[in-house]
This record gives structure tokens, C-alpha cells and sequence, in this order.
């Protein structure tokens, strides 16, 4: 009877087993319409809301294959029939999704997030194929996943960083602020977090950098072919794009290093439409000076710290609200009497909408502020002497998707600016500093553009766009006139002209064409050429290499004109073992007009005609990128190699203005070999190793060649510039990072161990001579990491 029973029981669990049918999605109403059905969608994260950009729509009955827009939205058009659909996302678990297709309709795909195992680690963007069937030339996304992998820099992780082990990306030293792109000056990049620019993007000098890697979600660097939406820098785009906080459950994120330590906290504030996400970082860095044997490091302090707050409000499929406010500060005093502080400040709105199933909408406002001051409290001629800048704007961008392999983007942009060059105010008794205060710059930046994208065919693809850039220079300002067929000078000045408040003193506009074209060899090559043209209405005034709180920035005004950066590329590009391996080859050929020289013995400091100082200079940089990658495997990671040179070459009708001769010369920047290996090797699910080796050339600089008695003084015989070389540099940083997964145990999750400088390399960061009396001046190095530097970090989310 049992056994009976038993069979029975088999028999119709079997039945029932096989009439239930898999189930399939009807999408749309049935209106009897036979082909051409338009479907589309959206696909976000389940848990936060957030909408997932550049994931991989598939239509497996057809190979038809479609990339989510900036709003994480696509559309399909199909017949009428059964589909299976797949989406793929790098980090989240892939989804097969059965429909049945009747009519126009619209469906919405919520992905998870996936445990990575030892093979699923991949070091690459959003599609391992985008770097061969888009029109993209120089565009690098790299998420947080990725960047966490590097070893970190005293336990922090560094997204500036990070981007330069890229190919055609340097810096030119171990602190040192920004980032050196194709030839370009660190000027030449907009850095920006949720749209708004951030000016100085470091602390402690450079040596980390200033956001935070836990409210990150992704970056992208453009240095090629840059999208007609971007302007008004010559050389790159860094965009920021923060994360979303959850939208169902609060957690939260702590990290402790031995010099830093960071929490965030994110949440719904109202469940499944609004969240939150805040993060703190700080540094106790003061231990380790006050530890140095040299008294002037003993005595001196530093201290830095940054903090976001990211609303996120994803009220429906086709309306997403995002509020972005940051906020980073510095301060150094040296030997406890001169104290250097810097703090950037920003805002941003951005509504993000999809108006039709064809028509989406971005718009955003934001306001930034970037503050920088140097205090003297040594008891002599005590003073301030503050800068800054205050920059606000608008941007709406529209696209319109004809259909896959059509797109049309347009809008527009419009920024305010004001610069406060410098004002000096005695703050001692004594009467050895007197107030003084450089005039205030206004500006006003304002473009149009287009770009479409379109597929000719399965072979061909292209892109191509135009920007329409217009600047104003504006009063109130008290300007110089200086005599006609004289160079500019004090000596040449002949009178002055009052302008009023929002008086317009100078302006420049010009056309900016944008175009790429690809040609796919097959699925897994292809060949693209690319045009570029930006212009530059703002500058960094500096005779040093890198950035530093006391530069200068000016805007383009009657006597400096704009930069004009023109950039002609081709590349090739090629994957291996179904997109495993990855590997490019760019050259690039760049002209630049307008770029700034300084003066020999120029005065840059409260300089309130500083046209007195500069001379204009051509620029040219060119070169060959090399990269390999490996995306899949327990030993994941790339290899980048770039050749490059970058030139200047000053050429005036006054001899006195002359540089070099007028022959071209290295820039600053200027380091032909840069070659990087990156890899992560993991040992197991819980263990990782990973390893960083960088060698450049040494930077360009000028020695003195000979010195001389003036007056009573010592001075040093400078002949031309930046004929003299620093020695080549070269780094290998490890880590070594452990995942205890427990029950609850404090000391759960992530340890990370890391050597900076593992051999002790003394990379020179710069050269400087002491003259002995009767003795030629003696060089001397200054490194500043010298000999390897531990750290341990410990990380937890719960």
C-alpha cells in the first residue's frame, strides 16, 4: 500500500512538474499589430533604486544586443512573438527574462548586486565589448570595484591615483596635485563631482586625494574624442558620479588606517522613493611628524578632512532627483609659523526624466567654491593672504533614440565666475606689511552643442558633433593700456580704462567639431580615427610643475587670449579569448595656441597686472598608447606603455620676450617613457594579493649655470629652460588583502596591508642648490617618500 502510495505520489508531482510552463511576461495590449513593437525599459539596483548606466540588454532569439542610456533606460523594437531577454551587468547577477511581445509596452528590471567569487572579479567597465563596437576613442570608465583593487596609498584608496596608471595619464611626481593628460597641463582637466568642477582635488600637497572612495560609485576619464556636452578645458573630462544611498535598509561603512579614518551612513528616508547617503573622512597624520628626527617636520602639523551628503529621490521609472554637497579642507603649518589651508565647496541638483519612450531629459544646477590662504604667525610682518574662486551654472542635455543604432543628443550650458586673485592683510603690530588687494576677475561661459551616433551597416559606426563656445570678460575692472608695437611691461604702460560693473571688456567664441568613425574588422576588432577641438577660457598661472595653494588661476581677458586645443587620433583595438584579454593601441597628435609662459624672473605673486609677466607660447604634444588588460581569472589587471613628448616654443616679435632662442623646449611635464603593471592575484575567496610597478622618465628642469656677485649678493645664472632632466622614477607598492567573514566577530572584514615604495627608491621630487662660498652650487635631492612605508587598514559594513 506504502509503495503504491508512494508511486502515486511520484506520478503526480511529476504530472504536475510538467504542465507547469515557464513563465513569460505579456508586454504590451494586444492591439494586433505585427511587427515593429516598441519595448522598452529600465533597469535600476533592487536595493538602492540607483539606475544602472551602460548595462547589456540581450535578445537572444535575434543577437540583438542594446547599452541603457544615462537614466539606465532601453528600447527594443521587435516583432510579435516569445523573447527571451538577458541583462548583464559587471557586479550584478545576470537575469533571463521570458516575454511575450502583443504590443507597445514597457517593463522594469531590478538587478542584485552578486558575491564576487575568485572568477568573478572583473577589471573593466560596464560592456567588455564597448571598446570595440562603440564609436568611444580615449574613454576609460573605471567602477570603485576596480580602483579597490590597487594597492592603497597609506590605507586610502586614490582615485586621481589610480587614473594615472593609465595610458597617455601622468604625474609628475609622488605629491603632486592633478593630473598630466596627453601633453596637457593639470589645468587642462575638469575634474567634476555630479557636474560641478572641483579645483584642487587633493590633500596633504597631493599626496592623497580629496573624495572619498565609499560615496563613489564610478569615474570616467575622456581624453580623446571628448563628447560635444563637455567644455571648457583642452585636455580632459574626469567625471565623478557619487553613489545612491539604499532605498530600503540603513547600513553603513567604517574604515581605520594607521593615518585616516572615514565612516559612511545611508538609508531611506522615505522607504522606496527617497535616500540618503553621508560620509565623513579625516586624518591624524600628526603622529607620524612629530616622530621625524628633523626639528622644522617635528614642530610642524597638518590636518585635512572631507564630507558628502547625496540625496537620491528615484520617485518613479522615468523621474530621478539627485543632490550632491561636498566639501574637503587642508591646512599645513610649517614649523608652527606659516600655515597653508585650501577647501573646496560644492552643490548640485540634478533632475534626471524620461519624457517618451524616445525622449529623456537631464538637467542640473550647481555651485562650487574653491578657497585658498597662506597665514604668517612668526611674529615678524605677520599676515593673510587669501584666494579664491566662485563658479555657478546650468546644464540641460536632451537626447532622442531614432531607434538602436540612432541617437541625437543636444542642450546647452552656462556658467558664472568670479576670481579673487589675492588680498594681503596685515594681522601684527608692525607696519612691515602693508594691505594690499589684486582686482577681481568676473567671467561668464556659456555653450551649445549637438552630437549624433549612428551605426552604417554591422561594419560601420560614427559619431560626430558640434559645440558652439561662447566667453565674456566683464568689469568692474581697472584696465591698462599700454603703448601700440612695444612689448607688455611696466615701462610700456600709457594709461588706464575704467570699466563698470558687468561691462563687457573682451569676449571669444568659437565652433568646436567633434567626430570619430569606427570600422569593426569583426566582433572582436575594429580601427577608429577621431577629431577634437576645445577651447580654454581659464588658466593656472604657476612656475612650478604641479599644482600647488598658492597658484594662480586667470581667466582669459584682452591681453590673454583663450587656449585652443585641436587633437587629431587613431587607434586599434582588439579581444581575445571571448573578451578575456584586452588590448589597444592609440596615437595622437595634439596642437595647442594660447598655452601661458611666465617671464624669466617673473612675479606672480599680487601681481595686479599680471599681463606684465606672461608671454603667449605655441604648444604641440604627440605620442603612441600602448595597453593590455585581463579581465577575467584569478590574476587580473594591465600593462600601459606610452610614448609621448610634450613641447613648448615661445615666439615674439621682441627679443627680450624670447625663450630658448625660440626653439621648442619640454614642458614641464614633458616624460617621454611611462610604463605601469597593475595585478590582482586572488589566492583564494577570502585573499588577494596585488601589486603596482610605475618607471617614467625624469621631468624636465633647470639648473643654474653659473653665479655671480650683484650688489653684494650671490645670484644664479639661469640660460635656458628645461634642458636638464631629474633622475628617471621608478615604484613597486604591494598589498595584501584579507576578507574575514564570521558571525558577527569584531574583527570581520576587511584587513589590507600595504607597502608604499617597497625597495625605498628616493624619486627626487625636486632639485635645489646651496651655494658655499668658493664652490660651485651644490645640488641636492629632495624625495619625498624615501624609504618603504607600511600601512594597515581594517574596513566593515554592516
Amino acid at each position: 500500500m506504502r509503495r503504491n502510495l508512494l508511486l502515486l505520489f511520484l506520478f503526480v508531482s511529476q504530472l504536475g512538474f510538467a504542465q507547469t510552463p515557464v513563465k513569460k511576461e505579456v508586454v504590451g495590449r494586444d492591439v494586433g499589430q505585427l511587427k515593429g513593437l516598441k519595448i522598452s525599459g529600465r533597469i535600476i539596483d533592487e536595493i538602492t533604486g540607483e539606475a544602472l548606466v551602460g548595462a547589456t540588454v540581450t535578445v537572444t532569439e535575434t543577437n540583438l544586443n542594446m547599452i541603457t542610456d544615462n537614466n539606465g533606460t532601453f528600447e527594443l523594437t521587435l516583432d510579435r512573438a516569445e523573447y527571451n531577454l538577458q541583462f548583464r551587468y559587471v557586479g550584478y547577477e545576470t537575469i533571463d527574462y521570458p516575454i511575450v511581445a502583443v504590443g507597445d509596452g514597457r517593463i522594469s528590471i531590478k538587478m542584485l548586486q552578486e558575491d564576487f567569487q575568485l572568477d568573478d572579479v572583473v577589471i573593466f567597465g560596464r560592456d567588455p565589448e564597448k571598446n570595440i563596437r562603440s564609436t568611444d576613442m580615449g574613454a576609460i570608465t573605471l567602477s570603485m570595484n576596480t580602483i579597490k583593487e590597487l594597492p592603497p596609498f597609506l590605507g586610502e584608496v586614490d582615485i586621481i591615483r589610480s587614473m594615472a596608471t593609465l595610458p597617455g595619464v601622468s604625474q609628475v611626481g609622488e605629491a603632486s596635485a592633478g593630473l598630466n593628460v596627453r601633453g596637457g597641463g593639470a589645468d587642462q582637466n575638469l575634474i567634476q563631482f555630479l557636474g560641478a568642477p572641483i579645483y584642487n582635488p587633493t590633500h596633504l600637497f597631493g599626496l592623497f586625494t580629496s573624495f572619498n572612495a565609499d560615496v563613489v560609485n564610478d569615474v570616467t576619464l575622456y581624453k580623446s574624442v571628448i563628447p560635444s556636452r563637455y567644455g571648457g578645458r583642452g585636455s580632459s573630462i574626469l567625471d565623478i558620479v557619487p553613489k545612491a544611498g539604499s532605498v530600503s535598509k540603513w547600513g553603513a561603512d567604517v574604515m581605520l588606517s594607521n593615518v585616516s579614518g572615514k565612516l559612511s551612513i545611508n538609508g531611506p528616508i522615505v522607504k522606496d522613493k527617497v535616500s540618503i547617503l553621508g560620509g565623513i573622512r579625516g586624518s591624524y597624520i600628526n603622529w607620524f611628524l612629530h616622530a621625524m628626527s628633523n626639528p622644522d617636520l617635528k614642530n610642524s602639523n597638518t590636518n585635512f578632512y572631507d564630507g558628502n551628503l547625496i540625496i537620491s529621490a528615484p520617485i518613479s521609472d522615468k523621474n530621478e532627483f539627485t543632490y550632491s554637497f561636498y566639501r574637503s579642507y587642508d591646512d599645513f603649518s610649517f614649523a608652527s609659523d606659516t600655515t597653508v589651508s585650501w577647501a573646496n565647496t560644492s552643490h548640485s541638483l540634478q533632475w534626471k526624466s524620461v519624457l517618451s519612450e524616445k525622449l529623456s531629459l537631464e538637467a542640473l544646477g550647481y555651485y562650487t567654491q574653491y578657497d585658498y590662504s597662506i597665514f604668517n604667525r612668526s611674529g615678524i610682518n605677520d599676515f593673510d593672504l587669501n584666494s579664491g574662486i566662485q563658479d555657478y551654472g546650468a546644464k540641460l542635455f536632451m537626447s532622442y533614440q531614432f531607434s538602436e543604432t540612432n541617437k541625437v543628443s543636444f542642450g546647452g550650458d552656462f556658467k558664472q565666475m568670479k576670481l579673487q586673485p589675492g588680498e594681503l592683510i596685515p594681522t601684527g603690530p608692525d607696519e612691515g606689511v602693508l594691505p594690499d588687494k589684486v582686482q577681481d576677475e568676473y567671467g561668464r561661459e556659456s555653450g551649445l552643442y549637438f552630437q549624433q551616433e549612428f551605426e552604417l551597416g554591422e561594419k560601420f559606426g560614427m559619431s560626430y558633433g558640434l559645440r558652439y563656445d561662447m566667453y565674456q570678460y566683464l568689469g568692474p575692472r581697472i584696465v591698462r593700456d599700454y603703448a601700440e608695437n612695444q612689448p607688455i611691461s611696466d615701462g610700456t604702460a600709457i594709461g588706464e580704462t575704467s570699466y563698470g560693473d558687468g561691462e563687457q571688456i573682451a569676449n571669444y567664441n568659437g565652433l568646436g567639431p567633434r567626430g570619430s568613425l569606427r570600422y569593426s574588422f569583426s566582433k572582436n576588432s575594429s580601427i577608429k580615427v577621431g577629431y577634437n577641438r576645445m577651447y580654454q577660457f581659464i588658466h593656472l598661472i604657476s612656475n612650478t610643475a604641479t599644482i600647488a595653494p598658492t597658484d594662480i588661476w586667470k581667466l582669459s581677458d584682452a591681453f590673454l587670449e583663450p587656449q585652443i586645443v585641436d587633437q587629431y587620433s587613431l587607434g586599434y583595438y582588439n579581444n581575445f579569448k571571448g573578451n578575456i584579454f584586452e588590448t589597444s593601441i592609440e596615437v595622437y597628435y595634439k596642437d595647442i595656441q594660447n598655452v601661458v609662459e611666465y617671464k624669466d624672473g617673473a612675479n606672480l605673486i599680487m601681481q595686479n597686472h599680471i599681463e606684465t609677466e606672461l608671454v603667449p607660447a605655441q604648444g604641440k604634444a604627440y605620442g603612441v598608447e600602448l595597453y593590455v588588460k585581463k579581465n577575467l581569472g584569478r590574476l587580473t589587471g594591465w600593462i600601459s606603455y606610452t610614448y609621448s613628448r610634450s613641447l613648448r616654443r615661445v615666439l615674439t616679435p621682441y627679443e627680450e620676450e624670447i625663450i630658448n632662442g625660440g626653439d621648442w623646449y619640454p614642458s614641464n611635464y614633458d616624460k617621454p617613457n611611462e610604463f605601469s603593471v597593475i595585478g590582482n592575484y586572488k589566492v583564494s575567496t577570502n585573499l588577494s594579493v596585488s601589486a603596482t610597478f610605475g618607471y617614467s622618465t625624469g621631468r624636465p628642469i633647470t639648473y643654474p649655470e653659473a653665479k655671480f656677485n650683484y650688489s653684494g649678493n650671490s645670484l644664479a645664472y639661469f640660460n635656458r629652460r628645461n634642458e636638464q632632466r631629474l633622475p628617471d622614477f621608478h615604484r613597486l607598492d604591494l598589498a595584501v588583502n584579507f576578507k574575514l567573514n564570521g558571525e558577527g566577530r569584531f574583527f570581520d572584514g576587511d584587513w589590507t596591508f600595504s607597502i608604499i615604495n617597497v625597495y625605498g627608491r628616493k624619486n627626487p621630487f625636486s632639485l635645489f642648490f646651496v651655494d658655499e662660498f668658493g664652490s660651485p652650487p651644490q645640488a641636492m635631492r629632495l624625495a619625498i617618500l624615501g624609504v618603504p612605508l607600511p600601512s594597515i587598514s581594517y574596513a566593515i559594513k554592516f
